[in-house]
């Protein structure tokens, strides 16, 4: 039994729920080398996998790169100390100063921003950076450079960067290659004679090229201008449609991280993969939740003595403030007595002071005239009587009505004061009789109110059956006339009119030139020649007497009505944070604002009475069934889920992202890139493309040894999967077809450091045919580079 009360007191089970990090963290910075020393003079190159999210550096001795830093750099000038501040890598995120000067050098994947900041320039300040890690000490390099560069890459960048190695660093040689082919060169078991195709898909392009030989073929290579900063931009767009109101901020690096972690390739289509999300339930099982930074307000419990001293501080304060207001009414009693001696003087003084003399004391005393002093006396003694009669307690007798004497004489027997005190009596007559017309109507709704509880009370210890079925049929028609899209029952014909004709009426109002919407400029043309003609009136014409019946002011409620519905014609996107009660409501206007209180008090009671009616069955859970594909996709709720697991008040599950459909969508766009708006063809049409003019011997020597996947957006899950179906019908029955991959993120570099080596070994005379030298740069220029069969080469 206490097994079974502990199970039944154990919270329900949450789905996995995703933190994301506001900034990007912060890394140490690797140790500096101290072994340079050592390498200096030796055949060692100095190879820097150049990449536009990460920089790799190392020397070809190595294994693997010595420092992988983020390929980013800050330099700002210190305000504190008067200093510039150079930083690099993930060390750039330290503080708010260093994160706004964060610069890259890259442009979709070229090196560009060679003048980003005052000399030195960015990219020579990331490779100082490197160098220093690396523990070269001196101003020159002692060692060939190798560095890898992009497909295609302008000779206007790699002219600048090889002006940069030779002048800026004085290198002996320098060479370039293509880090997705080193990718190859690292796994190939023999590089000279490698067959293959490279499918590189990184930062901002994606790569196909076709390697036979030991060779790349340039001249059928293809780009596919997207890649994993399209994809995260891509996908933050898409949550900044889907959630408009998001309270936090979504930043790229967050989409980015978002993308990386949840999404992944459908297979083996993504038609197949939409097919199977049409039920709520496949849409929330691949839902994932990421949760956002958030302020939650904890209450507090407090405990008996706070409580104790709380109710004590409320009880001290209370009688401090008695006692201010009895100490203010007490003063207030003295100045009113001080005055209506000093005023009663004045009022007798009247007949023994002369009349000039009498009104100059008035006016200095603050009054106009005798009959402002005799009004001011009588509101004093009546003040004065009321608070004697209440420190004695005398209960005050009720108020006799007032009486309006001026009202029924004629205006020729009175002078011009005795008119403005009629005009004005005549205004406190309309509000009084307005006061007691409402105090009447108030009672007796309040009186019919409380008849027809007891008639309701009494049905249901009557007949209980007969008022329950009642009670049900009501809230089926409430529920049909407050929502037009509930159908549990059959609703009563006149609910049905009722619906059509306000569905009409608004049809007819969205169109200027319908007779609905002309007849309502008619009513307020008229009412705005009436309001010029009461103008004229004033000023001496005839009074039509408008005004005077209540039917006259319905024309007035008739443009209100009017007024409320065009609002509804125009749609509105639900509240982020709505109220379960207020889900599903139509119009704001008072008349459905009166259906949908009374359909909640009819589903009180049925809740409280009818064992059979529960919440489920309640017009806003019956919203939230209808739209079930809808909740799922945007607040991750299924129709067996218990539906109360979203609050719309909680700071946490506002501050959350339901990731769904996103997670195959966004990836997606690199096979049919018309969804993101490019107008490109998909990765496996280019791959098609790419094997089109070989001959059959040799499309199965580049897809039979090795379809070869490298770049960071190729680990994105089930890309080497759902390459192979997509290709598979491409090509003749029977072709061989392999897949391999995706690559480490070192293996670039590391096929780098083995070409320097194998280059190296060769000799003298292979390591010249590789490098640029300074010789030749001098004679020749930058724009000079040497063809290795592994850089930007075409045969």
């Amino acid at each position: 039994m206490q097994r079974q009360d502990s199970a039944q007191q154990r919270p329900p089970p949450r789905r996995p729920v995703f933190p994301i990090p506001e900034l990007a963290p912060v890394v140490p910075g690797p140790a500096t080398s101290t072994d340079y020393h050592s390498l200096q003079g030796t055949r060692a190159v100095l190879c820097v996998d150049n990449g536009a999210t990460t920089l790799r550096a190392g020397w070809s001795t190595d294994r693997d790169p010595r420092i992988c830093i983020d390929n980013v750099a800050a330099k700002f000038k210190d305000r504190k100390f008067n200093r510039l501040v150079m930083l690099a890598g993930a060390e750039v995120f330290v503080d708010a100063t260093s994160r706004a000067n964060t610069r890259v050098p890259y442009e979709n994947d070229v090196v560009v921003n060679f003048d980003v900041m005052v000399p030195p320039s960015l990219p020579e300040n990331v490779l100082d950076y490197a160098l220093v890690k690396l523990g070269v000490d001196s101003d020159t390099l002692d060692n060939p450079v190798a560095m890898t560069e992009t497909l295609c890459n302008p000779a206007y960048s790699r002219s600048l960067m090889t002006e940069l190695l030779f002048e800026g660093y004085s290198a002996p040689s320098v060479a370039y290659g293509l880090d997705s082919l080193y990718s190859l060169y690292h796994h190939a078991p023999d590089p000279p004679h490698a067959d293959g195709l490279v499918i590189s898909s990184g930062t901002a392009n994606t790569h196909v090229i076709p390697v036979l030989g030991g060779k790349a073929v340039m001249t059928s290579a293809k780009k596919l201008a997207w890649g994993g900063s399209q994809a995260s931009e891509y996908l933050l767009k898409l949550m900044q449609l889907k959630y408009p109101t998001f309270p936090g901020r979504l930043t790229s690096y967050q989409s980015s991280l978002i993308y990386r972690t949840h999404s992944y390739h459908a297979v083996p289509s993504y038609a197949s993969t939409l097919s199977a999300l049409t039920t709520p339930r496949a849409l929330v099982d691949l839902d994932r939740v990421v949760q956002f930074p958030f302020v939650a307000a904890h209450a507090h419990e407090q405990t008996e003595e706070e409580a104790q001293a709380q109710r004590d501080k409320r009880a001290e304060a209370t009688r401090r403030l008695k006692e201010t207001a009895a100490r203010q009414r007490q003063e207030k009693l003295e100045r009113q007595q001080e005055e209506l001696v000093a005023f009663t003087a004045l009022q007798e003084a009247r007949a023994t002071t002369s009349k000039v003399d009498y009104e100059r004391r008035l006016k200095d005393a603050g009054f106009s005239s005798a009959a402002d002093l005799d009004d001011y006396l009588k509101k004093l003694n009546k003040s004065l009587t009321r608070a004697r009669n209440r420190e004695l307690g005398i209960e005050e007798e009720n108020k006799e009505a007032p009486s309006f004497p001026l009202i029924d004489v004629p205006d020729h027997q009175l002078n011009e004061e005795d008119l403005k005190e009629k005009r004005r009596q005549k205004l406190m007559k309309a509000g009084y009789d307005a006061r007691i017309r409402l105090k009447a109507e108030k009672d007796e709704e309040r009186r019919r109110a409380e008849e027809e509880r007891l008639r309701d009370e009494k049905l249901r210890r009557e007949d209980f059956e007969g008022w329950l079925d009642k009670l049900r049929a009501e809230h089926r028609v409430r529920c049909v006339s407050t929502d037009k899209s509930w159908r549990s029952a059959p609703a009563p014909q006149d609910i049905i009119d009722k619906i059509k004709e306000r569905k009409k009426r608004k049809e007819q109002l969205s169109d200027r030139k319908s007779l609905a919407a002309q007849n309502r400029m008619k009513s307020i043309a008229g009412l705005a020649a009436d309001d010029k003609a009461g103008k004229k009136r004033k000023r001496g014409g005839d009074d039509d007497g408008f005004g005077a019946n209540d039917a006259d002011w319905a024309v007035y409620r008739e443009i209100v009505r009017l007024s409320r519905l065009e609002p509804a014609l125009t749609p509105r996107p639900l509240p982020r944070a709505a109220p379960r009660h207020a889900q599903g409501t139509g119009d704001d206007s008072e008349d459905e604002e009166d259906e949908q209180d009374a359909l909640h008090s009819i589903e009180a009671r049925l809740l409280e009475h009818d064992p059979h009616f529960t919440a489920d069955d309640t017009a806003s859970r019956q919203a939230l069934r209808r739209h079930e594909l809808l909740n799922a996709f945007v607040r991750g709720l299924a129709p067996d889920d218990p539906l109360d697991s979203y609050d719309p008040e909680s700071a946490e599950h506002n501050s959350q992202l339901h990731v769904n459909l996103e997670r195959v969508r966004v990836p997606e766009v690199l096979w049919q890139p018309h969804m993101g708006g490019l107008d490109q063809a998909g990765l496996g049409e280019v791959v098609e493309h790419v094997l089109r003019p070989f001959s059959p011997a040799e499309r199965d020597r580049l897809t039979g040894q090795n379809i070869y996947l490298t770049g960071g957006n190729t680990h994105i899950p089930n890309f080497a999967s759902r390459l192979v179906s997509t290709l598979r019908p491409a090509l003749p029955v029977g072709a061989p077809l392999r897949v391999s991959g995706p690559a480490d993120t070192l293996d670039a570099w590391r096929g780098m450091a083995r070409w320097a080596r194998d280059v190296g070994d060769a000799g003298d005379e292979a390591r010249r045919r590789a490098f640029v030298t300074r010789a030749e740069y001098d004679e020749r220029g930058a724009e000079w580079f040497k063809d290795h069969g592994w850089g930007n080469c075409a045969w």
